[in-house]
Order: C-alpha cells, then sequence, then structure tokens
C-alpha cells in the first residue's frame, strides 16, 4: 500500500456541494470521485482506504485546487485514468506519494478562496478594502458562519485579504487565505463587504460583528461567484499530469466561449428590453 494525493478542479454547478451524502441521492463531486476510484480498483472503500478530502464545498461553489488523499495497492493511479470514469466537468490534474498518514484535511497549512463579485451596481473600493482589513487575523467568527452546523470552535484566523477590481473593471475579486473556515464563512465576509462598499453599513459595523457586541445574520453571496482556489501543504510535491491538463484546458475553453457567447446575448437582451421601457 502507498498514500495517494490528488488535486481536484471541478464546476460545482450541477452538484449539490462536494461532501458526499450518503443516505442521499444527491449528487455530489465526492460521490463521483469515489464512484470512479472504485471502478478502477483503486479502492475499495473510503474506510479501508482512509480517504480524506482537504475541504467541504457548498452547493454550487467550484475548486481549481480541491486535494484528496488515500492509500491504494493500485500501482498505475494518475489523473488521465481516473479521469476517464469522471463527468466532464470534474477532473484530476496533478497526483503526489506523500509519507504514510498524510491526512489532506489535517495536514493543509493554508487554504485559499477567491470570490468573484459582479459590479451591477457601484461599490466603493476603496471603502471595501480598509474593511476587509479588520478581518485579518484571529477572530471568533459566529457572525459569519452558519451556526446550526457549526459543532466545533468558531475561532479562525485569516492570514491574508485582497480586495481587487478585475476583468475590466467588471467584478471586484476577493482573495481570503486562512488556515481553515467555517461553513459559508467567505460568502458571508464577502457579504458584508459589499454592504460597506455600497453604503448600507460601515466598518465600525464590522468591528461590532467581529466583537460579538451584536448578533446578525447575514445572508451568504451567492455560491456561483466562489473558487476554492489553493490548499497548501509543508513537504508533498504534486506532479501535473501535462495530458490530463491538455484535455481539462479544451473543455474549460469550449466553456468560455459558451458562456461568454450567453453574457452577450443576454446584455443585448437585457438593453432592448430597457430601451422599449423607455420609449
Amino acid at each position: 500500500m502507498e498514500r495517494v494525493a490528488l488535486k481536484i478542479g471541478y464546476l460545482g454547478t450541477n452538484y449539490h456541494g462536494f461532501q458526499i451524502q450518503p443516505q442521499s441521492e444527491l449528487l455530489t463531486i465526492e460521490g463521483e470521485l469515489l464512484k470512479a476510484l472504485k471502478k478502477l480498483d483503486i479502492i475499495e472503500d473510503r474506510k479501508s482506504a482512509n480517504y480524506s478530502a482537504a475541504g467541504r464545498t457548498d452547493k454550487g461553489v467550484h475548486a481549481l485546487a480541491q486535494v484528496v488523499s488515500f492509500d491504494t495497492s493500485n500501482p498505475n493511479v494518475a489523473p488521465r485514468m481516473i479521469n476517464s470514469m469522471l463527468p466532464d466537468d470534474i477532473w484530476a490534474y496533478a497526483l503526489a506519494k506523500p509519507v504514510p498518514g498524510f491526512n489532506a484535511r489535517k495536514d493543509a497549512v493554508s487554504r485559499e478562496y477567491r470570490y468573484f463579485l459582479f459590479l451591477h451596481t457601484d461599490l466603493d473600493i476603496t471603502r471595501m478594502r480598509e474593511a476587509s482589513e479588520l478581518f485579518i487575523g484571529t477572530h471568533d467568527f459566529s457572525n459569519f458562519s452558519q451556526p446550526e452546523v457549526e459543532s466545533h470552535s468558531t475561532i479562525r484566523e485569516i492570514k491574508r485579504i485582497e480586495v481587487e477590481l478585475g476583468n475590466k473593471n467588471s467584478f471586484v475579486v476577493i482573495d481570503i487565505e486562512a488556515s481553515g473556515f467555517l461553513r459559508k464563512m467567505v460568502r458571508k465576509i464577502v457579504s458584508a463587504l459589499r454592504m460597506v462598499g455600497s453604503g448600507i453599513k460601515d466598518r465600525r459595523w464590522i468591528e461590532a460583528l467581529l466583537e460579538l457586541r451584536i448578533k446578525e445574520e447575514i445572508e451568504p453571496a451567492p455560491a456561483f461567484g466562489l473558487l476554492l482556489k489553493n490548499v497548501s501543504y509543508r513537504g508533498v510535491k504534486f506532479v501535473e499530469d501535462e495530458y490530463a491538463k491538455r484535455r481539462i484546458l479544451e473543455r474549460l475553453r469550449a466553456d468560455l466561449v459558451l458562456h461568454a457567447t450567453m453574457a452577450a446575448v443576454l446584455g443585448d437582451m437585457t438593453d432592448e428590453y430597457q430601451r422599449s421601457e423607455k420609449s
């Protein structure tokens, strides 16, 4: 037996989150991945393989570099082989052979998320940047989590947060790095920053939330804008499968053409209806 770690990417649009739900027929990324690993005789089941995953992204969230690890006696494990059994919107592209006992979740040093916030209203980016600095450091993020599912500590440390204009100024791009995140934490932080940027709230409101002087339920930003960008480890070297990457790029470029064209069509339809409203 040897320990294997895989970097997995996916588009979460068609899935009910990453984590498998054993007593449900809902489609999940992890469910499809485990099904492929079993079909290829890479693992027998998750328990005997000591399977672990770095994170549990919500329904509709995407990933560039999710990481899973497991034990296998199959000597021919390769990303391209696994991709042959996966749907087109889930893919493996890099492999590492870490030390025995490596755990993709517990051994992660940091996780990085990126959120794409569409600029359909005016937002004050300077105010958002100033407010974002309040999140850096160790805080109790009770106001930025989903309380009914949090049974452990709600204290987390944010190492880095950056707010920038991107993609020809049509999006605000928010990068957040921490050792770990609570359920819906990133999306609630994005919502809070959006409210500050639009002038609905100010930085004193953020301070009060972080200091638990007030209790408030924040509506999370939509899941479709969130990307799990990277998970970092010490001493683990991933080797990319170039053939797998070429095939993934082909698929992503085709999707990009489709969605860019659809964005243009929807924009034109919106413009036409707005013009007819004014006439």
